[in-house]
């Protein structure tokens, strides 16, 4: 299988499970909590480990015990840790409060750690894998790097993913074969451009603008409840999702999705059944409590 490199940040998620989401000032009892390892890199990691691949992760994680706990729970999920960089300070946290009649979930998110720097990542040996991917953020560094990467890699293709709206981001996707666009980045861009009014309408046409700007990448946006879609070569697919699906856990599902991509693709499926595995994988992600345990279509 493939060897994979991803990077970008990992966390600690505290995970605390209620009835219903608390009006401010509640004090309400948690139906069950948990601490398990998380961050968008980090989650597609594990589980393209567990589809059988080699995934390596590039982040930074605190220095101590905290730090040491953190790498040993990432090795039990089958992700190789040679390019995490220690630091001083605190362990990212996530603060993850989950609402069992909705299915919504909010995060709080704490961090005092500094981003991956250029020369954290001067070691790396791109051209050895077969496929890297990046989350888009911290973009100066994320530009300079991925034009470093530009200039070893030729044969694996290299993703991008744009969740979160950042100054900056832009000039990096030139860099990317593949972006994995999240609706809040396609909504702001349409808000910026003036194009799409509905929120599928938005995502479409936050599609089909990218097409027109980087012809030759392949493009997703993923549209909640509304689907996702892919371009490529002037083509346009939309996967629509599965009907009564019920949510149990959103956390993580654009990394499932991501994931699924990398993992469809990297097998040799075409661009259109690539998405469809996506959705599903996210979907599956949805309907259960975690990343453990999910497979493959």
């Amino acid at each position: 299988m493939a060897r994979i490199l991803t990077t970008g940040i990992v966390t600690l998620d505290h995970v605390l499970d209620v009835d219903t989401y608390p009006a401010e000032d509640a004090e309400v009892r948690a139906a069950d909590s948990r601490a398990r390892p998380g961050g968008n890199a980090a989650n597609t990691a594990a589980l393209l480990a567990q589809f059988g691949h080699r995934p390596e992760l590039a982040a930074v994680v605190a220095d101590g015990a905290a730090g040491d706990d953190l790498i040993r729970r990432l090795r039990e999920r089958g992700i190789h840790d040679r390019h995490l960089v220690r630091r001083p300070g605190a362990t990212p946290t996530s603060h993850i409060l989950r609402a069992r009649d909705t299915g919504s979930r909010t995060i709080v998110h704490h961090r005092d750690l500094p981003e991956l720097a250029v020369e954290d990542l001067h070691g790396v040996a791109w051209e050895e894998y077969d496929w890297l991917h990046f989350e888009g953020r911290n973009p100066e560094v994320l530009a300079r790097v991925l034009a470093t990467v530009r200039d070893c890699v030729y044969d694996a293709p290299v993703s991008l993913e744009l969740e979160k709206p950042r100054d900056g981001l832009e000039a990096c996707i030139p860099f990317a074969d593949i972006l994995m666009v999240s609706r809040d980045w396609a909504q702001a861009r349409a808000e910026r451009t003036g194009v799409g009014d509905e929120p599928a309408a938005t995502c479409e046409a936050a599609l089909r603008a990218l097409m027109e700007e980087y012809p030759e990448a392949i493009i997703t946006v993923t549209g909640g409840p509304a689907g996702a879609w892919i371009g490529f070569r002037g083509r346009v697919e939309h996967c629509a999702p599965t009907p009564g699906l019920t949510v149990i856990d959103s956390v993580g599902a654009g990394d499932a999705f991501n994931a699924g991509l990398i993992d469809a693709i990297a097998s040799g499926e075409p661009p259109e059944r690539a998405l469809v595995a996506a959705v599903r994988l996210a979907e599956r992600k949805l309907a259960q409590d975690g990343l453990d345990g999910l497979t493959r279509v």
